[in-house]
């Protein structure tokens, strides 16, 4: 099935500037295709600087420990 949509020019060079093909078209089609990808590698992406975010937390708190454990040692 083919739709005839008004596709602003401003968004048919980007998606030309993005796709490796410089067909108007083409170029539409592979963005409008590769969306759902993006979308979900963007979500990942989230989850894991999140993951990472919640591992530097643990990393800081084990680290404070340690220094806490060594001027009490240091005290003695």
């Amino acid at each position: 099935m083919r739709t005839t949509l008004q596709i602003p020019d401003h968004l048919i060079r980007d998606a030309t500037l993005y796709a490796p093909s410089r067909d108007p078209l083409d170029a539409v089609t592979y963005v409008l295709s590769d969306y759902p990808r993006v979308i979900a590698e963007s979500r990942k992406m989230r989850s894991r600087l999140a993951d990472i975010d919640r591992e530097t937390a643990d990393f800081d708190q084990r680290l404070q420990d340690l220094q806490d454990a060594c001027a009490a040692i240091l005290k003695l």
